[in-house]
C-alpha cells in the first residue's frame, strides 16, 4: 500500500513539474484543441441527454505524456471552453469537476507506466461507472431535476455498450503516443 502511495506522490510531483516546462504547455494546448474539436464535432447524439463523444481521446495523450495535473487542468479547461464556445444549457460546475476527474483517472493508470491492457481498460471503467454513470447522473438530477434520474439505466446501457469501442481506441492512442520521441516531454 505504502508503494502505491509514493508511486502517486511521485506520479503527481512530476506532473506539476511538467507545468513549468513550454512543450508541456504547448503540447497541451494542441491537445486541448483537438479535444474540442472531437468533443463539438465528433458527437453521436442518442438523445438529447445521452451523448457518445470521443473527446476524451484527446485528453489521454495529455495523461500519458505528462500526468494527472496536467491532464486535470486540460479536462476542466475542456469543460469551461465548450462552455463559453458552444453552450448547451446552463453552466454547471459538476460537469468542470467530472471533466477534471476524467483527466486525474488518466494521469494516475496511465502516467509513466507501459499502457498495459488492464490498465486501459481500467481507466475507462473507472471513468465510466463513478463519473459518467453515477456523477454525471446526479448532476443532471441536480440540474434539471429527479425525472432525469430515469435515463439512468439508458446512461449505464450506452456505456457499457461503449466500454470497448473506447478501449480499443484508447489502445491506438497509447501505441500513437508512445512513438512520440520523450526526450523533453517528461
Amino acid at each position: 500500500m505504502l508503494s502505491v502511495l509514493s508511486f502517486v506522490r511521485d506520479q503527481f510531483a512530476a506532473s506539476f513539474r511538467a507545468l513549468s516546462r513550454t512543450r508541456t504547455i504547448t503540447t497541451t494546448g494542441v491537445l486541448l484543441a483537438i479535444q474540442m474539436v472531437l468533443s463539438s464535432y465528433g458527437v453521436i447524439e442518442v438523445t438529447d441527454s445521452l451523448k457518445i463523444s470521443l473527446g476524451h481521446l484527446a485528453l489521454a495523450p495529455t495523461a500519458i505524456l505528462f500526468g494527472p495535473v496536467v491532464a486535470s487542468l486540460q479536462g476542466a479547461l475542456s469543460d469551461i471552453l465548450g462552455f463559453l464556445l458552444k453552450p448547451t444549457g446552463p453552466y454547471f460546475p459538476g460537469f468542470t469537476l467530472t471533466a477534471l476527474l476524467g483527466g486525474l483517472i488518466y494521469g494516475l493508470f496511465l502516467y509513466k507506466t507501459e499502457h498495459k491492457t488492464w490498465q486501459i481498460i481500467a481507466a475507462r471503467l473507472v471513468i465510466i461507472v463513478f463519473v459518467n454513470i453515477c456523477l454525471n447522473t446526479v448532476f443532471l438530477t441536480m440540474l434539471y431535476g429527479p425525472s432525469r434520474l430515469a435515463t439512468l439505466p439508458l446512461r449505464a446501457f450506452k456505456n457499457i455498450i461503449q466500454l470497448p469501442i473506447d478501449c480499443l481506441l484508447l489502445s491506438a492512442v497509447c501505441r500513437l503516443v508512445r512513438r512520440i520521441p520523450q526526450s523533453g516531454a517528461r
